[in-house]
């Protein structure tokens, strides 16, 4: 079929492998904006499969756009072996990117108690407890402190601050007080306080970690305490993993499957290196 001629199909597979080229470019920024912009939230609900999908993500990318470069070469000069060679790493690639979207669904189908278990078990044991020496625990305190600030939320459950005074965290900032309470306890840290008040900034910071009439000092209401956040991070941490979490999946399983085409088209070009190469005929003056 002149469709699938040895010229036609070395066309398509050029055009592809520009594509790819592209793909692997987006593949790579995806996977490295969702590494750097927001692992943390693996840190926080104690779970690696975000990280292992961004990261995946990534080393496709970057496979992807060397074989692109590959098949280019292999189209170029017809060469057989480099065909195989491109047709065998384009498989691995696939592989790959269906296993970042196949991580990421899973990551997504994990949220729930265990989810929420986590969180409180990084709280109580993990978060502030010796960070100068604790290299793991630093950078969890560093997580919730990032979650608790860009998503405006505290501790785990709705009204869960409380959460804190029985953390290592809690302990360690108020040696003197962690059993016997008084006004310079510290209940919150900061990145539970909201970040805008109507007094100066000590007094705003003092009213949201050490509230004397209310909240965070007691669990009831009477006392509403405009200085600290109210609501839980568990919702908030799920609702943004689902928002993010789609385009790992969908970038695995959809690109994945379009690396499909690279595959036919050097088969075909490989099975057709086979025949002689025939010249389109000319007509005669």
């Amino acid at each position: 079929m002149a469709f699938f001629s040895r010229g036609k199909l070395r066309i398509y597979l050029a055009i592809v492998n520009v594509l790819f080229f592209i793909l692997g470019g987006a593949c790579v920024a995806l996977g490295a904006w969702q590494a750097v912009d927001k692992v943390f939230i693996s840190d926080v609900i104690g779970s690696d499969l975000y990280s292992t999908a961004a990261y995946l993500l990534i080393f496709s990318g970057c496979v992807l756009v060397i074989i692109s470069c590959v098949g280019c070469v292999g189209t170029v000069m017809q060469n057989r072996p480099i065909l195989v060679l491109y047709m065998m790493t384009v498989l691995l690639t696939i592989i790959l990117m269906i296993s970042a979207g196949a991580v990421a669904a899973s990551f997504k189908n994990e949220i729930g108690s265990s989810m929420v278990t986590n969180m409180k078990n990084t709280i109580l044991y993990k978060y502030g407890n010796n960070i100068q020496n604790n290299a793991e625990n630093k950078r969890i305190t560093e997580s919730w402190d990032t979650l608790q600030k860009m998503l405006s939320c505290c501790a785990v459950d709705n009204k869960g601050w409380r959460l804190y005074r029985d953390s290592q965290w809690f302990k360690q900032v108020n040696p003197y007080n962690s059993i016997q309470l008084d006004q310079n306890t510290i209940f919150v840290p900061l990145s539970c306080c909201v970040h805008q008040g109507t007094y100066t900034s000590d007094d705003w910071l003092r009213k949201c970690q050490r509230n004397p009439l209310g909240p965070p000092r007691y669990d009831n209401d009477f006392s509403q305490n405009a200085a600290l956040i109210y609501v839980g991070c568990s919702e908030a941490a799920k609702t943004f993993v689902q928002d993010n979490i789609g385009s790992l999946i969908g970038f695995g399983f959809g690109f994945g499957f379009t690396l499909i085409i690279g595959i036919v088209l050097a088969f075909l070009l490989y099975r057709n290196l086979n025949e002689p190469f025939a010249p389109v005929p000319t007509r005669e003056k």
